[in-house]
C-alpha cells in the first residue's frame, strides 16, 4: 500500500479526496493536517514518512509550501527518501504552478481535477517525474528570485485575471489596505511599478 499524507485546511476536500484514493485499493491515509503547524507535527512523528504528501498550496493564512523545506530537513536528518509532494489547490494560475514547483512539489494539479488526473499525477511523481496538466502554459522562470510570500503570489494571480484590490481583498478575505501594503512588497521584490507591469510579465 502506498502511504500518503494530506495537507488541506478544508475537511471537506480531505475527505473527499482519502475516500477517492482508498477506494481504489492502492492507497492508505497515513495521516491529514489542516495547518501547516500540524502538517509538521504530524510529519515528525511518522515513521516511516509518507511515500506522497498532498499539499494546499494556502492553509488558512499560511504558506503552505513552507512545509516543504521542512519536509526535506526531516528526510535528511532520517537519511530517508524524500516523500513525493503533489501540490492540489484551488488556484490554476501558471504562476503560482510555477512557484510550486521551484519549492519542490513533483506535481501541480487543482481541485476541479477529476481522480483519474489525481492519480497521473501521484503515479508521476512516485516515478520520478513531473506532472502538471499540459492546459497550464508555465511561464520562463523571471520570478525565481523575487522571494514572494504564498499572500504575494496569491494576489500577483489575481493581478493577472484583471481584479481590483477590493475584488482581491474580497476574494481573499483581507481588508483593501492589507492587499495594498502586499502590493507595495511586491512591487519592492519585482522591480515593478504598476499594476500592469505585473501582468504582463
Amino acid at each position: 500500500m502506498i502511504r500518503i499524507v494530506l495537507i488541506d485546511d478544508h475537511p471537506l476536500a480531505v475527505k473527499g479526496i482519502g475516500a477517492w484514493l482508498t477506494g481504489t485499493g492502492r492507497f492508505t491515509i497515513a495521516g491529514t493536517a489542516g495547518t501547516a503547524a500540524a502538517a509538521l507535527e504530524l510529519l515528525e512523528s511518522l515513521d516511516p514518512l509518507p511515500d506522497i504528501v498532498i499539499l494546499d498550496i494556502a492553509l488558512g493564512g499560511e504558506d503552505g509550501l513552507a512545509v516543504i523545506p521542512v519536509l526535506k530537513q526531516t528526510a535528511q536528518k532520517r537519511k530517508a527518501p524524500l516523500p513525493g509532494i503533489v501540490v492540489c489547490s484551488m488556484y490554476e494560475d501558471p504562476f503560482l504552478i510555477q512557484n510550486a514547483l521551484e519549492a519542490g512539489a513533483g506535481a501541480y494539479i487543482t481541485k476541479s481535477a477529476d481522480i483519474a488526473e489525481i492519480l497521473t499525477a501521484i503515479d508521476a511523481v512516485l516515478a520520478g517525474e513531473t506532472y502538471v496538466n499540459p492546459a497550464y502554459e508555465i511561464p520562463a522562470r523571471k520570478w525565481a528570485s523575487a522571494g514572494l510570500s504564498t499572500r504575494e503570489r496569491e494576489i500577483v494571480a489575481l493581478i493577472k485575471q484583471s481584479l481590483n484590490n477590493k475584488q482581491i481583498a474580497k476574494m481573499m478575505g483581507i481588508s483593501i489596505r492589507t492587499v495594498e501594503n502586499h502590493l507595495s512588497h511586491i512591487y519592492i521584490k519585482t522591480n515593478t511599478y504598476s499594476r500592469s507591469e505585473l501582468a504582463e510579465r
